[in-house]
């Protein structure tokens, strides 16, 4: 365990709010330079849809790249990954273990369950106001 996340743990369980996680460090930066490339990605696409002209129901196609995004980004925000959360799975560096603890399993795929939620509401939000753009 590395540092920084065995003190925010630490900290978490002195205050009584027990931090449901299930990304390392290692995997959060990962995370969060993927979001970076998919906004990006996403951005790029999205200007050239708008100077092409492209129809607004052909512009839905940004979805997949901002809840490419979004999804990372969340992940690296809430230390969370959503899909492992439900399988029951946590991400240590290289290493994926099962979470055993069916009270922290609760907890993690609660917070898997609000990350890939907000994912879901940011990218449909994105990419609506790219589709109303006349």
């Amino acid at each position: 365990m590395r540092a920084p996340f065995a003190v925010a743990r630490l900290v978490a369980m002195a205050s009584g709010n027990e931090l449901a996680v299930n990304l390392a460090d290692v995997n959060v930066a990962r995370r969060l330079r993927f979001g970076i490339a998919a906004l990006g990605l996403g951005l790029v696409l999205a200007v050239t849809l708008e100077r092409s002209g492209a129809s607004p129901g052909l512009r839905w196609v940004l979805l997949a790249p901002f809840f490419l995004s979004a999804n990372a980004f969340f992940q690296g925000m809430f230390r969370t990954c959503g899909f492992s959360a439900w399988a029951g799975f946590r991400h240590r560096g290289g290493v994926r273990e099962r979470i055993a603890d069916t009270a922290e399993l609760r907890s993690v795929r609660a917070q898997g369950l609000k990350q890939v939620g907000y994912a879901i509401v940011t990218a449909t939000a994105l990419t609506g106001s790219f589709v109303m753009v006349a």
